[in-house]
């Protein structure tokens, strides 16, 4: 680790942590990061999270979209026809019966398509707004496993944890309903004894 060069591959950042990644963000406020790369996949309509995987690899967001596709289609079951992306997840071939849509503008695009795909688009843009919750309100930001399972146990506990957060406010109103009547219940078939009792 001592002798490492400025140029070197593979370099070692964390003693304790030996896979953890260099990964460049390519932001003013914050150029890089230190840890491994997640990738989420979620419904556009209901926001749910379909799929999660932790990268062992500091590979090209491109390169992810295919095995990220394949986890989405064996988890849910169900066929993928479109995958709305940014311009960072440019598939070289694209991939096969799948509809790949990212926010670039063509010249042939009538005004009514471009309005369309720009709405689509807005939608995907939502995904930032994500993984900030995921980071700082479900503690992605700082991961207590070690190793590579590590890594890949906290993604999938952090995915789980909003999706059940997420079920839980839609079923609120029925949870509580049933407490109330369990609770109701309770106060019933309890024998009160109300003899020493003095208002």
């Amino acid at each position: 680790m001592i002798t490492q060069q400025k140029d070197d591959k593979n370099k070692i950042y964390s003693i304790h942590e030996p896979v953890t990644l260099c990964i460049s963000k390519g932001k003013d406020h914050k150029q890089y990061e230190f840890g491994n790369k997640s990738s989420f996949a979620y419904a556009r309509k209901s926001g749910v999270i379909v799929g999660a995987n932790a990268l062992e690899d500091n590979v090209y967001d491109g390169h992810t979209l295919e095995p990220q596709l394949e986890q989405v289609k064996e988890l849910t079951g169900g066929k993928i026809k479109k995958a709305i992306v940014d311009k960072g997840y440019k598939a070289k071939g694209g991939i096969q019966g799948i509809d790949i849509e990212m926010p670039e503008n063509l010249k042939d695009e009538s005004y009514y398509l471009k309005k369309k795909k720009e709405e689509r688009c807005r939608s995907r843009s939502g995904i930032e707004g994500l993984m900030s919750h995921l980071k700082y309100d479900y503690r992605m930001i700082k991961n207590y496993l070690s190793g590579s399972a590590g890594d890949k146990i906290n993604t999938l506990l952090v995915a789980t944890a909003y999706n059940i957060k997420k079920w839980m406010r839609l079923k609120r109103e029925e949870i509580l309903n049933l407490i109330l009547c369990w609770i109701f219940q309770r106060l019933i078939s309890y024998p009160a004894n109300i003899q020493g009792c003095r208002i």
